[in-house]
């Protein structure tokens, strides 16, 4: 009988981590322990496996530690930490210092979990985990060609992803910093409140939202579709004929028009 073999290549590798990072972050019945720990573990997988990829695009001898040993597979590959200094040697990609740090803590916290015991402080580790979420997602697109956030847009995972405050502030930065390099006009989402609100386009850059801003006929700002309301009826008298009438207001001008309403109808109800 002929054997049934599975390859992955290093893309497929660390899609297939990746998908279960994000699984276990987002699990619907509340994330414990475990799920954190192979959160970790998952994604110092994706980013080792990342930059290994970009070092096989220089050429795959690189990705050795030893690159005499290439192409053995007995051969030790090279380090997560070697492979970045790998890269600013060889293709001049050089990591911010917030990425270097958040990389060592993943990686040190990943060798515990591998070779000894550990402990997970909540926060500590969720804010690790958001911001290592946030570079795979940005170096793929910036130094592969790679857009993997696309295929967790098409399902729900992308909301629930951004749900988590830790990744929702570190993905926000990431996104405003590349929409400033275009010089791509931005403003706070009114969906998701990250500063990545295309006002070209009409769209966040982060969670999707998709919304235009209209003019408040009452004091003529612009303002968000949300954030407005039409209001209809008719008027006019027998002798000019009656209209049919509508206005857009926003909510500062219908509590304004509210409040006037309310004091008048109290100034024509008072004794006199």
């Amino acid at each position: 009988m002929k054997r049934k073999l599975f390859k992955f290549d290093l893309i497929e590798n660390a899609k297939d981590s990746l998908r279960h990072a994000i699984e276990h972050l987002t699990n619907i019945d509340g994330v414990q322990a475990g799920d954190l720990k192979r959160s970790i573990r998952d994604v110092a997988h994706v980013i080792e496996l990342l930059l290994k990829e970009r070092l096989r695009r220089i050429h795959p001898a690189f990705i050795w530690q030893n690159i005499d040993k290439y192409p053995s597979s007995m051969a030790n590959t090279v380090s997560t930490v070697g492979a970045v200094e790998r890269l600013l040697k060889l293709a001049g990609i050089s990591l911010n210092e917030d990425s270097k740090k958040t990389i060592t803590s993943c990686k040190k916290l990943r060798d515990n979990i591998e070779h000894y015991e550990f402990e997970l402080d909540l926060k500590e580790v969720k804010a690790i985990i958001g911001r290592m979420l946030s570079f795979i997602f940005d170096f793929s697109k910036c130094h592969l060609n790679l857009d993997l956030e696309q295929e967790f847009r098409d399902d729900e995972t992308w909301k629930e992803l951004i749900e988590i405050y830790e990744f929702w502030e570190a993905h926000s930065k990431v996104l405003e910093k590349q929409l400033s390099s275009q010089n791509i006009p931005v403003c706070d989402c009114p969906s998701c409140g990250a500063g990545t609100f295309n006002v070209s386009d009409g769209e966040c850059a982060l969670c999707s939202h998709h919304e235009e801003q209209i003019e408040c006929e009452g004091c003529k700002n612009l303002v968000w579709e949300s954030e407005a309301e039409t209001f209809g009826g008719l008027d006019g008298d027998e002798d000019t004929g009656v209209y049919e009438y509508s206005i857009t207001l926003c909510k500062s001008c219908i509590e304004a028009e509210a409040e006037a309403s309310y004091a008048y109808d109290i100034y024509c109800n008072e004794d006199r």
